[in-house]
């Protein structure tokens, strides 16, 4: 699971990071009481989505063929598409299910995760529209949506690392001060 979490460390990563930063930074912000919320249920909510995700993507790839044929026939939906998205909601899952532990311990590695799932629901959407000439539309303005969210609760993961990091460099403080007299 680690492997999964430090993948999405990559620099590639934190450099759209940073120009996401760049946008949501001026745009209105949630009370802090909303994000503080938000922190303490979205390792739940991402651990129980994990898991339907994967029920779901194991579905799609290997059960209801009769139903991939008939919805083939009436909707002109080429059966490769359900193993596509089927594939991309069970890796969508194992992520999410990954991500439980660092989104509960408040760690910053554990947004990254958040942010990397924002993107693979991207691209399951760009699948849909490819498959299913669904709307664009709808594709931003659900990662807008999801993007703002994100970047709303961002500073409840920043802050916990530098919290600590602030209370090891006043305990360091303290002992050159009292070193000094």
């Amino acid at each position: 699971m680690q492997k999964i979490i430090s993948f999405f460390s990559h620099p590639a990563i934190k450099k759209l990071d940073k120009e996401f930063t760049k946008i949501f930074e001026n745009a209105p912000h949630l009370p802090k009481k909303a994000t503080d919320i938000l922190v303490k249920i979205i390792p739940y909510l991402v651990l129980i989505s994990g898991l339907l995700l994967i029920s779901g993507g194991l579905r799609s790839i290997f059960g209801f063929g009769s139903l991939h044929n008939a919805l083939s026939f009436l909707v002109n939906v080429p059966s490769i598409y359900f193993y596509v998205i089927g594939f991309l909601q069970v890796i969508t899952g194992i992520v999410s299910i990954a991500a439980y532990q660092p989104l509960k311990d408040r760690k910053i590695e554990g947004w990254f995760v958040l942010l990397g799932l924002n993107i693979l629901e991207l691209l399951m959407n760009i699948v849909s529209v490819i498959f299913l000439s669904d709307g664009i539309f709808g594709l931003l303005l659900g990662l807008l949506i999801g993007l703002y969210f994100l970047y709303e609760i961002k500073s409840s993961y920043a802050q916990s690392g530098t919290a600590l990091l602030g209370k090891k460099a006043k305990a360091i403080v303290k002992k050159v001060k009292s070193t000094k007299k």
